[in-house]
């Protein structure tokens, strides 16, 4: 594993437990950043990834608000494009670990709460994306 993917785990920090994702959908895991500033990466550990149709875009986004519930003011802070890529890209992504960096301000607003929505695009036929993702420390 190369140096800059090691990130250290905290479980309190987990935003997505191991599971496919087929279909579009917000996470379950709402996180409270309590009223501070956050500056920290999105460790993404991609187990399986369907991409045989060619077609197939998964977007994670890191998504933040301060209604604990997420039920509204709701904003994308981050966000990361997986699977089949187009121009100017045109290789699969592959699996394993991707980094995503964030932070909870957006034009000078702080988000306290934030999880993760999963976009799904294209021909999904057997299972979409499996994927756990956890917060880290910036290295």
């Amino acid at each position: 594993m190369a140096l800059y993917t090691q990130k250290t785990y905290d479980n309190a920090l987990l935003i997505k437990a191991a599971a496919a994702v087929g279909s579009s959908a917000a996470g379950s895991i709402i996180l409270d950043l309590g009223d501070g500033f956050m500056d920290a990466d999105v460790v993404i550990d991609v187990t399986a990834m369907e991409v045989d149709t060619g077609n197939e875009i998964y977007t994670i986004s890191v998504e933040g608000s301060n209604v604990a519930a997420m039920t509204s003011g709701s904003v994308e802070l981050a966000s990361k494009f997986l699977g089949n890529n187009a121009a100017p890209a045109d290789a699969d992504t592959a699996i394993g670990r991707h980094v995503l960096p964030f932070r909870n301000e957006l034009g000078g607003v702080l988000y306290r709460y934030v999880r993760i929505y999963t976009t799904v695009a294209g021909t999904i036929a057997s299972g979409g994306i499996n994927y756990a993702a956890f917060l880290a420390k910036k290295s």
